[in-house]
């Protein structure tokens, strides 16, 4: 049962749109767009939400990525992505890293000794949640200042 409700959290369920979704149906130039006085672009956020997803993702699969000494590491520079075929290639990468922790999730959920807290895979995971979670629901504020929500499928509107 955990570990269905693990799964059900990564893809988003009930009150929280899919994190892939937010991406869906946005183009390279309009990902860049960053309204006046928002912190961050669609780009950005997902660029942050990549990098941490990948960092959980290591330390499940046993390995000891370095820890950033500063948070600006874990956020590109530029609002834009240089060119469309980065932006699909980060796209790619964050559903990638969904499928990832997926396949994580349906494994012993209380096993021990992940990072150097020693964590269990559930904490790992659920750290993955809620950090997509939470920036998510920001690329979707910034996607409704640009004009450019809801994508395709409809997402968080029905």
């Amino acid at each position: 049962m955990a570990n269905e409700f693990l799964q059900k959290g990564i893809r988003g369920t009930s009150a929280h749109t899919d994190a892939a979704v937010v991406f869906e149906g946005l183009d390279w130039q309009q990902a860049g767009e960053k309204p006046e006085k928002c912190p961050h672009s669609v780009w950005q956020l997902l660029w942050h939400m990549n990098y941490w997803q990948d960092f959980m993702l290591a330390y499940l699969k046993g390995e000891a990525p370095r820890n950033p000494e500063h948070a600006a590491e874990t956020w590109p520079e530029d609002p834009r992505p240089a060119s469309e075929q980065d932006w699909v290639q980060e796209v790619e990468r964050f559903s990638a890293g969904l499928q990832q922790a997926e396949q994580e999730s349906a494994k012993d959920f209380s096993e021990e000794g992940f990072g150097r807290k020693r964590r269990t895979r559930a904490d790992l995971i659920m750290v993955i949640i809620n950090h997509n979670s939470y920036h998510a629901g920001q690329a979707v504020f910034v996607r409704r200042m640009i004009g450019t929500w809801p994508p395709p499928s409809g997402g968080d509107t029905w």
